[in-house]
Parts: structure tokens; C-alpha cells; sequence
């Protein structure tokens, strides 16, 4: 089989996925047009996500290339008064739907390990928060008011689950929610992992999560759902003092078990460990983009076994953590395939962040299919890439949409 059939071969099946995704449950109320269906507005922000650029730099490059395509503005307008709400109902139905095939498929384990982050969206946009807006804002209030950087202001922070590659296993995104101001973290994250257990019929055996994770109602939240965890300590005054303690000492690592945090009234126990990084270095463990020098601290709920020795029980904490790793990458991932947008209506910022984590999923969806297939081996040995994905998907997505405007509108 050459390579252009394998590409047919991949396009067929992604064909079917992504048609299934995106008219079976994008269903929210767009208001009418007599020229362009919603199916064929969704297929424009897609492509726009899929060439991470503007809406509106895509129609007028399919324009250019004789497609008769709406303008952008007129997609952005369809899709602005849709209710955001609706709209993230939708998206989440449709991830559940790919986890649900997932599940059939028998890709995911009985017993998971999964990564508790949260994500910060940008709005492309040169008005800095807190100056007079020209436009008026559909969400100026859910607007989380940060200062901007590198030209970009935060739009919206959202927390995710996605599973952690310990061996073989897909990184897919579980669960996501939306964190506004003044929500309770701890509740969004509990919400995530029985809504991630119940849709996959598995059990969450080990969470592992940054210093975002570390408070005593979310270590209190995963000693009550009964969840093993590691997380990032976060240097308080009072695990400082533990750190200098290892400092002076000259101690390579350290674990103070049952430690107690938080104060009197309000408190939890979890051990606390300690560890070089120079030394963890010399045991060949190395964390991205953490500083050269000092101590790394975790909070677990782990105890050493019996045949293991306190140096054993330590490296494993260390490589266990490096493996949330992994979450981070999806983030970069998943970032390959959003959209750009001044737009600042929050329904507009929020679909193009849903349809990436679609489009993230569906990648990973379609290089399990074909996993196995002595082709794919022979073309793309370490799995279909993502510029590959991307370059199928766009061609699937301009063939459905000349289908359909020889047609004419659909009505969904």
C-alpha cells in the first residue's frame, strides 16, 4: 500500500469520527441563515483550529481558492449569541462520546492514573485589562482580570483531567470544566474524577497534581473519595522550615510522615517528602523546567512497602511526579489545534477551546486505530503525527463542505 492510500485509508475513518462528533451532538440553537447550515459554520471554525489562525483568515483563503464559503464575520456572528452554558454541554457530550468509544475499544484500563491541572486560555486581543473597550462584551464579568502578557490577556481558565502515560496508555482528556471566579476548585476537581470513573468503568487509583493541588480541602477531597495521590508541596512557612532543616543537614532526601498541615482547626495529614535535586539528578531523574538547585517537596498519602527501602520509596514519588509531565505536553498538544480570536464574547473563546480538546482526542483516537496496522508502521513508525492529522483533517473538512454546498444548506 503506497502512501497516499494509507492517507485515504486514515481519512475514510477520521471521515466517519469526526462527521459522527460534530453532527450528532453539536446541536445548540444558531440563529437561522438561508445560505450556510451549522454544520458548515462549525466545519470553518474547525479548519481554523486545525491552521491554529483566525476564522476570518480561512474563509477569505478559501474564498481566494474559489470555495464559496461565508465570511468570517459572519461565522463569529452565529456563533457569538449562542448561550455558553448550551454550548459547553454540547462539547462535553461529544468528549464523552469519544471516551465512550475509547471504552468499547478497550483502550483504557481498569485502574487509572490521571493528572489534576488547570489550564489558562489567552484572548489574542491588544486591549489591556482594565482600559475602555470599543466593543461591547457579552461576558465582561467572567473576564478573570489578570494582566496581560506577551500582547495576550487570560480569557478563561479551565480545569482538566486527562490520563498519564505510565506504560502504553492514551493520554486522553477525561474531563474538563470551567474555573470562574469565586467557584470552589475543590468541587470542580471532585466532580472531575466521579464523572471520569463513571464514564470510563474504571477506578482512579493514583491522582498527581501541581502546587495548585495542595490545600487541605483537596487532600481532605482525595482521602474521602479514597484516591491515592502526589502532589506538589508548596513551600508554606512551615514546610520551609523543614527544607532549611534538610539544608543544613546536608540531606540528599527526607520524608516526615504524618505531617500536619494547615492549622489547628483546620488541618489534614499527609507525609511529606523531600528531595535533592542535584541528587535526583545523579539518579538520572530530571524534571523540565525546574531550577537546577534547591529541594523538591510533595504531599502523599504513600507509604514505603515493606520490601522497599526509604531510598526505593522516595525515587518512586520522583518518578511517579515526573510522569504529570505528560499533562503538560497535552496542553502544548492540545494547543495545536486552537483557534485564534479577538473575539471577546465568551462563547466564541469557549468553542474554540472545546473543539480543540475535540480535535486532541480524535488525534489520539485515530492513531490507536491504527496502532497495529503494518502500514502505518511502515510510513509512520513512532504513530501518525499530528501535522499529518492536521493536513487529513482539513481535506476531510473541505470535501464535506463542497458536498454540502453543492447540495445547499442542510437543515440540523
Amino acid at each position: 500500500m503506497s502512501l497516499q492510500d494509507i492517507g485515504k485509508k486514515i481519512s475514510k475513518s477520521l471521515k466517519g469520527m469526526y462527521c459522527n462528533v460534530v453532527i450528532t451532538y453539536f446541536n445548540f440553537c444558531m440563529p437561522d441563515d438561508p445560505l450556510y447550515s451549522i454544520k458548515e459554520t462549525v466545519q470553518l471554525f474547525a479548519t481554523a483550529g486545525i491552521r491554529k489562525t483566525y476564522v476570518e483568515s480561512v474563509s477569505k483563503g478559501m474564498k481566494t481558492r474559489g470555495y464559496k464559503y461565508q465570511t468570517g464575520q459572519t461565522a463569529m456572528d452565529r456563533v457569538n449569541p449562542v448561550s455558553s452554558v448550551d454550548l459547553f454541554n454540547e462539547g462535553c457530550k461529544a468528549n464523552d462520546h469519544i471516551i465512550q468509544v475509547a471504552v468499547e475499544r478497550g483502550e483504557l484500563k481498569p485502574t487509572l492514573v490521571v493528572a489534576l491541572d488547570t489550564h489558562n486560555v489567552y484572548r489574542y486581543s491588544k486591549i489591556p485589562i482594565g482600559e475602555k473597550r470599543k466593543r461591547a462584551c457579552s461576558d465582561i464579568r467572567t473576564v478573570i482580570g489578570r494582566q496581560p502578557k506577551d500582547g495576550a490577556c487570560y480569557a478563561h481558565e479551565y480545569m482538566t483531567l486527562q490520563n498519564i502515560k505510565m506504560k502504553d496508555e492514551p493520554t486522553y482528556v477525561l474531563g474538563f470544566d470551567r474555573v470562574l471566579p469565586l467557584q470552589n476548585r475543590t468541587t470542580i476537581a471532585k466532580g472531575l474524577i466521579k464523572e471520569a470513573e463513571s464514564k470510563t468503568n474504571s477506578k482512579i487509583t493514583l491522582i498527581v497534581a501541581d502546587g495548585d493541588y495542595d490545600d487541605v480541602d483537596k487532600l481532605q477531597m482525595y482521602k474521602e473519595l479514597r484516591k491515592h495521590f502526589v502532589v506538589r508541596a508548596d513551600k508554606d512557612k512551615k514546610v520551609k522550615k523543614v527544607v532549611e532543616d534538610c539544608e543544613e543537614n546536608d540531606r540528599t532526601y527526607h520524608v516526615k510522615f504524618d505531617y500536619v498541615k494547615g492549622d489547628k482547626k483546620h488541618n489534614v495529614t499527609a507525609n511529606l517528602v523531600i528531595i535533592n535535586l542535584d541528587w535526583l539528578k545523579k539518579q538520572g531523574i530530571k524534571y523540565p523546567l525546574v531550577k537546577k538547585k534547591g529541594y523538591l517537596t510533595f504531599f502523599t498519602d504513600l507509604y514505603p512497602k515493606e520490601n522497599k527501602t526509604l531510598e526505593q520509596f522516595v525515587l518512586q514519588i520522583a518518578l511517579v511526579y515526573k510522569k504529570r509531565w505528560g499533562i503538560e505536553v497535552g496542553y502544548r498538544d492540545i494547543g495545536v489545534f486552537e483557534a485564534k480570536t479577538h473575539s471577546l464574547y465568551d462563547s466564541t473563546r469557549l468553542f474554540l477551546y472545546v473543539q480543540a480538546i475535540l480535535l486532541y482526542n480524535l488525534w489520539i483516537q485515530i492513531n490507536l486505530e491504527f496502532k497495529d496496522d503494518p502500514d502505518r508502521k511502515k510510513y509512520f513508525r513512532d504513530g501518525i503525527p499530528k501535522s499529518t492529522i492536521k493536513f487529513i483533517m482539513e481535506q476531510v473538512l473541505i470535501e464535506d463542505a463542497t458536498d454540502e454546498m453543492r447540495q445547499g444548506p442542510l437543515k440540523n
